[in-house]
């Protein structure tokens, strides 16, 4: 019969064992919580001589290898694909420019054959889509660069929000959009001229390119804030809700139109860095896009 005493020690080693195991895990968990928290090229160590251990902590150490490398050559492939996209915006727009020009002097060439003059209406209006697609190339470029700078000031919002629609008031019409516009008067908010007249525009664009047969745009003022709310009608459902709001992502909602898949992107950017709020909504046949500004976000982010 094995004495006590021998029971007793073999427990002790048993569990001083896997105590010492323990300890190398928590090491080990610490050591992953900080990596998994930073962006760092880091690896695990551990002082232990288990087996187990040590074994665990190199097949660990291979799939964060694996991993950073991975991560590694998605930010290479982010960063050529921002310059191409600088590169070719700018290159594109000045024979862009040039094409357009020359699309209006036949336009205004009262001589212009019917037939011609047709084509070539085609020609302007493919023209100035591809315009609008660089221009939101362009200001997304300045986004990524972070070289777009936001000086709040006392904006009528009201008043840009109305000229805004009236701009868009003749497109919309070709497109058969009847839109109801209920824009409380003089509403006055610290907000950027230029950004806020982007976001605008692309919310109206929005509207032009995906919207059918209806449409409402609304501004009132909110608890301590501003709430810009538009609404239209969709031809087709939207099939994935929770990508619109990603880069480069579209859908042909009208059968009419492609776009560049930027428009929401950049209204979100845009309200984001004035300390707005925006916000989709999607109904079946309706999509809705909301832009909250209120006054602690906009302390916050000044």
């Amino acid at each position: 019969m094995i004495p006590l005493a021998i029971i007793l020690v073999i427990l002790l080693a048993v569990l001083t064992y896997f105590l010492l195991i323990m300890m190398d895990i928590r090491t080990l968990i610490t050591q992953l919580k900080f990596i998994n928290q930073h962006t760092t090229n880091q690896q695990l160590k551990v002082k232990t001589r288990n087996a187990a251990v040590v074994a665990l902590t190199q097949q660990i150490n291979q799939l964060i290898a694996k991993q950073q490398a991975t991560h590694q050559q998605s930010v290479q492939t982010q960063q050529q694909l921002d310059l191409a996209i600088h590169n070719i915006s700018h290159d594109l727009r000045t024979p862009l420019t040039v094409a357009s020009g020359y699309s209006q002097l036949l336009l205004s060439n009262e001589n212009l054959p019917e037939a011609e003059h047709q084509q070539v209406s085609k020609l302007n209006q493919n023209l100035q889509t591809l315009s609008k697609h660089l221009n939101l190339l362009l200001l997304y470029n300045r986004l990524l660069e972070n070289r777009i700078t936001i000086t709040p000031k006392q904006l009528n919002l009201s008043k840009l929000l109305t000229q805004t629609c009236l701009n868009y008031y003749d497109a919309l019409q070709r497109k058969q959009i009847m839109t109801d516009l209920k824009i409380e008067p003089n509403i006055m908010w610290q907000l950027d001229e230029e950004a806020t007249t982007r976001i605008l525009q692309n919310i109206l664009g929005n509207i032009l390119d995906h919207g059918y047969q209806k449409a409402t745009i609304r501004l009132k003022h909110i608890d301590q804030g501003v709430q810009l709310t538009a609404t239209n009608q969709l031809m087709t459902p939207i099939k994935n809700f929770d990508r619109l709001l990603d880069r480069f992502y579209t859908e042909d909602l009208s059968h009419r139109d492609q776009n560049a898949g930027l428009g929401l992107y950049i209204i979100a950017e845009l309200s984001r860095m004035q300390g707005g709020q925006v916000s989709l909504n999607t109904n079946d046949l309706q999509f809705r896009i909301q832009v909250i500004f209120k006054i602690a976000n906009q302390q916050k982010n000044g």
